[in-house]
């Protein structure tokens, strides 16, 4: 598997020896951020190698004898970056980790794909049949990456299976680790109404859903959409979140229209002095989207069940990050732009 010390493959590698299997994960960084990740899954039994997946050289002897590849290494969301920085990371990426797999003689592709893809706010419920929307830079690379992995699988004859989960959450998930400190101090902005659906997924289902997938006869040459038990609104999400931080409210609610306006201006102007902005366009797209998913299929087909509800995943989540001490960020390093961007959050 590729991202062995990510926020899902973590978790994956830890499901996967615990049902038995003989794990290689590959990772791209050794640093301190990663350091006890990769101590902690060595010490479980993983075999872990360090990889770059632009770099097919480094990881190719890694894939000699493996039954499947599971493949969640990616570029995701960060800002600042271009088009052809995701078409890179993502797509040659991935190129690169199937056509390894393939010289390997490798059995079955297992790819983790996005959601997003279908698009960020569509009325009634999405399932596979749903047009295919991708909403930004990151969506548009994950969609060519799971091209790449269907046309190469099918010409080679490797099963391939292509999971596209909606939000992940759960303990070590840094992503949202802003939204749920606010909301535990009862300091988070609700921008606007509040009423578009959340749906999110529990990180060890998904790791759940992605092991099947890898063995499941009935996953091959399919692909799936994997969701949490139910969506919910906005309001409701973060309502759930501060009940489980034994908080009466999450935060202030305030109108939507001038945030919007604030982050394009702090954008553009980041832009332009060649520095990260704090706060930016894509970052409020979590007060805008409205979307809802059917798993009916990949529940079908895998013989799986999304097992962890939003109160209970919550409280987990919140647990962990009170073992946790919170780190200073970039973003504060920017006055009274910082401000904004510490109310806003990180998503």
């Amino acid at each position: 598997m590729t991202g062995a010390t990510g926020f899902i493959g973590a978790h994956f590698v830890e499901r996967a020896l615990a049902a038995g299997h003989e794990v290689i994960g590959l990772y791209r960084s050794n640093g301190p951020k990663h350091r006890a990740d990769i101590e902690r899954l060595t010490a479980r039994g993983a075999r872990l190698h360090r990889g770059d997946i632009l770099k097919p050289e480094s990881f190719a002897d890694a894939l000699r004898g493996v039954d499947c590849v599971c493949h969640f290494a990616a570029a995701f969301r960060e800002s600042g970056a271009d088009e052809a920085y995701f078409e890179r990371m993502n797509v040659k990426g991935t190129t690169n980790v199937v056509k390894a797999a393939v010289a390997a003689g490798v059995k079955r592709f297992v790819h983790c794909g996005t959601a997003g893809i279908y698009g960020q706010r569509v009325a009634g419920t999405i399932d596979e049949q749903t047009p295919i929307r991708p909403w930004n830079s990151y969506e548009r690379s994950k969609l060519a990456a799971d091209e790449r992995v269907r046309t190469l699988a099918s010409e080679a004859g490797m099963e391939y299976v292509i999971l596209r989960p909606t939000a992940v959450y759960g303990p070590r998930d840094e992503r949202l680790l802003k939204l749920f400190r606010s909301v535990a101090k009862g300091r988070f902005p609700l921008f606007g109404t509040g009423d578009g659906r959340r749906h999110m997924i529990y990180v060890t289902d998904l790791a759940d859903a992605f092991l099947r997938a890898c063995t499941t006869p009935l996953a091959p040459n399919r692909e799936l959409i994997v969701a949490g038990p139910k969506a919910v609104p906005l309001r409701e999400m973060l309502q759930t979140i501060a009940r489980a931080a034994n908080r009466s409210a999450f935060g202030p609610c305030l109108p939507l229209g001038p945030m919007l306006a604030l982050a394009a201006v702090v954008e553009d102007t980041c832009k332009v002095l060649k520095i990260k902005p704090p706060i930016y366009r894509r970052r409020m797209d979590f007060y805008l989207n409205d979307a809802a998913f059917d798993s009916r299929q990949a529940q079908r087909l895998l013989g799986w069940q999304p097992k962890v509800d939003l109160a209970e995943g919550f409280a987990a989540t919140l647990g962990a990050l009170r073992q946790k001490r919170p780190t200073a960020t970039l973003a504060q390093a920017y006055v009274a732009v910082s401000l904004i961007a510490l109310l806003a959050g990180d998503y």
